[in-house]
């Protein structure tokens, strides 16, 4: 699932950009998936300056999807603490104790990671209606769906996809008759179901027991693109892909769990506040694939800052004046 490989750790960093998020349950984005009881689409037009606390995930799309919602919610008058940061599950731990009233939660991991589910839709949207659907029983409402999926994808350097073909059908077959080829996963890949399990029953890879597979501590963009690797696990919207001139190969039978993002909120607060999802959702749904990407890269690749990267494309897309 998405951003596995950082530890729980849960850290209170004032002044930094990571907004204090919770997670593991949601609600309501897209109408009448939810009911209006539990999570209420509402047209105030004010927060009246109530003060909310909004987390992150450590790493810049959290971040930068954390600061654009501070940025918003600001505007539309409410006072956004945003200096929580934690990883799966502590943050979804920390929206459920109350110590954060949201964060952004991808699909995939909140259905197998929280929800411990299997057999969950695989489209976007179906999947989002789905999460959101089973995480009302638990008063946290999903609103505000992206459109981007981060989702696992094996990579290679594009300059090989003549060799390896472009697919991760193909590229089994490759595996199948090339016992030499370095392909680099974290750990837990190997024994995961949508992990190496699932490329042997799905695409007909080799399994562990006959094929070495190089155990790595993070994902493989760097490694790949050094040479030490000549395939390996990253995760779809990391912008080293892009920068290191790599290329995803095609899940063509779905094998990958669906991880478009969406914002979760207690339903309490968004019973005080029912116009949040509203004033983020025409946010979210402009964060494609493409976009998440290229404002990955200016953070991780470019060093700009998620403060000023955040407000720029806000203002650029119209949701802030200045």
């Amino acid at each position: 699932m998405k951003r596995k490989l950082l530890a729980v750790i849960a850290i209170a960093i004032p002044g930094t950009l990571a907004a204090c998020g919770g997670g593991n349950s949601g609600g309501g984005t897209p109408s009448g998936t939810a009911s209006a009881a539990t999570c209420p689409t509402g047209s105030q037009k004010s927060g009246n300056g109530a003060s909310l606390s909004i987390g992150s995930k450590d790493f810049a799309e959290e971040q930068l999807m954390a600061q654009m919602t501070a940025d918003v919610l600001d505007a539309h008058g409410f006072n956004i603490t945003d200096t929580f940061s934690a990883a799966d599950k502590a943050i979804g731990d920390a929206l459920t104790s109350g110590t954060i009233d949201m964060y952004w939660q991808y699909t995939g991991t909140e259905l197998g990671d929280y929800l411990g589910l299997t057999g969950f839709p695989t489209a976007l949207s179906a999947a989002f209606t789905y999460v959101q659907q089973k995480d009302e029983a638990n008063g946290i409402c999903w609103v505000a769906p992206t459109q981007f999926d981060d989702t696992n994808g094996i990579a290679i350097k594009s300059s090989q996809t003549g060799t390896y073909g472009t697919s991760l059908a193909a590229f089994g077959t490759y595996l199948a008759s090339h016992p030499s080829t370095t392909v680099c996963v974290m750990s837990e890949f190997l024994t995961r179901p949508d992990g190496l399990p699932g490329l042997v029953t799905t695409y007909g890879w080799p399994s562990a027991s006959s094929f070495h597979y190089t155990q790595i501590g993070t994902t493989a963009e760097k490694a790949i693109a050094s040479g030490q690797c000549d395939a390996g696990e990253v995760f779809t919207t990391d912008s080293a892909i892009e920068a290191n001139n790599e290329t995803t190969l095609t899940d063509d039978k779905n094998l990958f769990p669906p991880d478009n993002a969406g914002l979760e909120v207690r339903s309490s607060v968004l019973q005080k506040y029912p116009s949040i999802g509203a004033w983020m959702a025409p946010v979210a749904a402009k964060l494609t694939t493409p976009v998440m990407l290229t404002l990955n890269a200016m953070v991780e690749i470019q060093g700009q800052t998620v403060a000023n990267v955040a407000h720029t494309w806000l203002v650029q897309n119209g949701f802030l004046s200045s």
